[in-house]
């Protein structure tokens, strides 16, 4: 989907330079194609100035890049659209156009920014005066306060919202669009009374909590009063909620908050059902029902993870943690793994965007640079009619010229693309493989350190449990990632020399000796005592590794695994076999593909699969052959070869 929209914005871009670079019909067709691209109906014609046509292109596509969440390209064409409305002096649209890029700045976290835009707005309303200017400084001022309030700037924020409330002076009854926002203020205030509660004493905190409480029951009543949207009526129910279960009647909190979920199911509104359902999880946990709570996230995860609501699930994976931790420490560990992968993904969001932003201005250089040669070709054509034969010519000599280039841009290019894939496999590996796991020991020593004292023994031992699951799969992932960096960045060659391969196999058995008896497994080392090999010590020893660490994870625990080797066709054959949960077929037509996504073993364990691909990377630069053999529920085979004396 990302790649999808990525397309389309580069696209748009592409189109609109075009527009911008001509005139007439060429101009006309580009705009035609830019509504096509977006799905909309042309609302201009061949006759329309390509001014006006160019102020309805750049609202349309503002717009569309605004739904898509795209708000570096909003902020692009917002910046074009400021410059075009200043030459012709259009203020109305100016202040539309800064207020819609603050917006974009606020989504992008960027708030000097946006705080910046959102006051170049308020002037330029002060300039046009009337009703709707009052209207949209309100607006103004009210999403400024939202900023303060995001950076715990609590005086600033209830400064900013009481101003609003001033500004619409006496409110007439019958005024239902005035009492409506008067509503929304209200219940703004009430959030910056709860924020500020929890950082204050508790005479303190019994004070702020009760005027959030007003706050949010006048927001609410003014709300229902008025027939507000189903959407902002559950906004209110929750303040009011939040408000009246942190002052200390935790049941009526909790009635407020089961009304608002009603309203979202019967409104089918998903979004809000699923922020619900997390935050009556914190609630249940406040009171120690870990099985309500329990439940409300599980409810929570499920929604987010069919619509997508990738920050909902990171809070609700997050939240659900702590409270699985004690009952079952592997699935909770899972939870955490999760969300500490979502919270670096939306962390990244921002980056990304960048980077697309980035190959999307490459690409417009590349196509004005291909526009430019073809209209220069047709200017040469129109004035070196009666020199047929010389164009001719010169264009066989620019072809063979062309075509050259092509060739040095090409193998350029590929040159390009092998770095930056090793860049991003690298970026990922270590993003997946060791963030997660080092983050997740962090995480538990931060709880063991903090609770130490108030911890039960059972709690401590989860808690080891836990860390010294995350500390193997980081040893065994570093090993692997160290290979597999070597290789790609650094060129590694095989060095051979002569071992005896049943002595390795003993060494490296008794790297899993403690995860085999975890699991009451039994090793059995095959190999013949004598057999002596010449090859890659290392390289066999970490493979071997790998195929014996992936048959404990997938073995059920009292099962049996067994290293032995074969002679055939000149090599030996190194082959460990079990007789665990196996792999589909399915599965192994990608098994050694990078990053294929690795099963959960049979305790639970996790991993991605680079084990797999860095040992077949291995096993190839050694010149041997690796196969494996399963069967879903009966066991896995896996052999590879190594040369011999």
């Amino acid at each position: 989907m990302a790649m999808a929209v990525s397309a389309m914005a580069q696209d748009l871009d592409s189109l609109y330079q075009v527009f911008e670079n001509n005139r007439g019909e060429v101009a006309y067709r580009a705009a035609v194609a830019i509504d096509e691209v977006i799905g909309r109906e042309p609302n201009f014609e061949p006759t329309t100035d390509k001014d006006e046509i160019k102020l309805k292109v750049l609202r349309t596509m503002i717009l569309h890049f605004f739904n898509t969440e795209d708000f570096q390209h909003v902020v692009r064409y917002s910046e074009i659209g400021i410059a075009h409305y200043e030459k012709i002096d259009d203020l109305f649209n100016l202040a539309g156009c800064y207020m819609t890029l603050a917006n974009a700045y606020q989504r992008l976290g960027q708030f000097d920014k946006a705080i910046e835009c959102y006051n170049r707005c308020s002037d330029i309303m002060d300039e046009l005066g009337g009703d709707m200017a009052e209207v949209n400084k309100r607006y103004v001022m009210n999403n400024i306060a939202e900023i303060h309030l995001s950076m715990d700037e609590y005086g600033q924020a209830e400064e900013m919202y009481r101003r609003c409330i001033e500004m619409l002076g006496e409110v007439d009854e019958a005024d239902t669009a005035s009492n409506l926002d008067l509503a929304t203020y209200y219940q703004n205030l009430a959030e910056v009374r709860i924020a500020e509660s929890g950082r204050l004493d508790s005479l303190t905190r019994a004070q702020k909590l009760d005027e959030a409480v007003s706050f949010a029951q006048r927001s609410l009543d003014l709300s229902q009063r008025y027939h507000d949207t189903h959407h902002k009526i559950i906004n209110r129910l929750t303040a009011l909620s939040k408000a009246t279960f942190q002052s200390g009647a935790t049941e009526e909190g909790l009635k407020l908050m089961e009304e608002a979920l009603r309203i979202a199911k019967e409104n089918d509104d998903v979004f809000m059902e699923a922020v619900i359902y997390v935050q009556r999880g914190q609630f249940e946990r406040q009171l120690q029902r870990n099985a309500d709570a329990e439940r409300d996230f599980i409810n929570a995860i499920s929604i987010a993870e069919e619509n997508h609501f990738t920050e909902v699930l990171q809070e609700a994976l997050e939240s659900v943690y702590p409270v699985v931790r004690q009952r079952d420490p592997n699935k909770a560990l899972d939870y955490l793994e999760r969300s500490m992968g979502l919270r670096d993904s939306i962390f990244n969001e921002n980056q990304q965007h960048l980077i697309r932003d980035y190959q999307v201005r490459y690409a417009m250089q590349e196509k004005d640079h291909e526009l430019a040669l073809e209209q220069a070709k047709t200017r040469q054509n129109r004035m070196y009619v009666i020199v047929l034969a010389i164009i001719a010519f010169l264009s066989g000599v620019i072809a063979v010229i062309w075509y050259r280039l092509a060739k040095v841009r090409k193998k350029r290019n590929e040159e390009l693309q092998r770095v930056n894939q090793t860049k991003d496999r690298l970026l990922s590996i270590v993003s997946h493989d060791v963030k997660t796991p080092v983050g997740a020991i962090c995480t538990v020593l931060r709880q063991m350190t903090n609770h130490y004292d108030n911890m039960s023994d059972t709690d401590r031992k989860a808690s080891l449990v836990m860390m010294h699951t995350s500390a193997e799969a980081l040893d065994d992932r570093v090993k692997n990632i160290m290979q597999w960096v070597r290789g790609e960045l650094e060129n590694s060659e095989i060095r051979r020399n002569s071992f005896n391969l049943s002595r390795l196999a003993d060494d490296c058995i008794k790297m899993q000796v403690a995860a085999a008896d975890a699991k009451t497994l039994k090793v059995v080392n095959e190999v013949e005592p004598s057999l002596t090999v010449n090859d890659d010590e290392n390289a066999v020893s970490l493979v071997l590794q790998n195929l014996l660490s992936n048959a404990v994870k997938f073995s059920y625990p009292g099962g049996e695994i067994r290293v032995k080797a074969e002679e055939k066709d000149g090599r030996v054959w190194l082959v460990v076999e079990d007789d665990g949960m196996g792999i589909t077929e399915k599965k192994l037509e990608k098994i050694f593909q990078f990053m294929t996504s690795s099963a959960k073993g049979t305790g639970g364990e996790t991993g991605t699969g680079i084990g797999l691909f860095v040992s077949k990377q291995l096993v190839d630069k050694m010149g041997g052959e690796i196969s494996i053999e399963s069967v879903k529920g009966e066991g896995t085979t896996v052999r590879f070869s190594i040369n011999k004396l």
